[in-house]
């Protein structure tokens, strides 16, 4: 049910290809088109929807303003493709794929890069 609501291809030309800019107009601004499967909708819609885009909104941006992210390199220096792979059933997650994660300041340390994150720095 899911997938006919937002693989439409009527609205979403070529649904299944990556195409963030369908989301937004020719001045570069969101056409709004928004489509809050995940919280529900009518009367029993989430109550925390809001909080909870505006929590994943901070975290991706503080994310991507400390680090950039590459395709990995080979032990040669060559990038490695990414191949798109994604899980089946109900939840639908991409698969795992290398990449390397790089601070976007020279001189960050661990400590400095969670300052700049609010994030705490994991122990694996």
């Amino acid at each position: 049910m899911f997938r006919e609501m937002t693989h439409d291809a009527k609205n979403y030309p070529s649904p299944d290809e990556f195409k963030p800019q369908r989301f937004l107009h020719e001045d570069g601004s969101l056409t709004g088109d928004t489509m809050p499967l995940g919280f529900g909708w009518g009367r029993r819609i989430c109550v925390g929807r809001h909080l909870a885009d505006a929590a994943v909104w901070i975290a991706i941006t503080s994310f991507l303003a400390t680090f950039s992210i590459h395709k990995a390199l080979d032990e040669s220096g060559k990038e490695i493709p990414v191949i798109p792979k994604f899980s089946t059933g109900i939840a639908i997650h991409p698969g795992t794929f290398p990449c390397r994660i790089v601070p976007r300041f020279q001189d960050a340390s661990v400590a400095r890069l969670t300052q700049l994150t609010g994030l705490s720095p994991s122990v694996d």
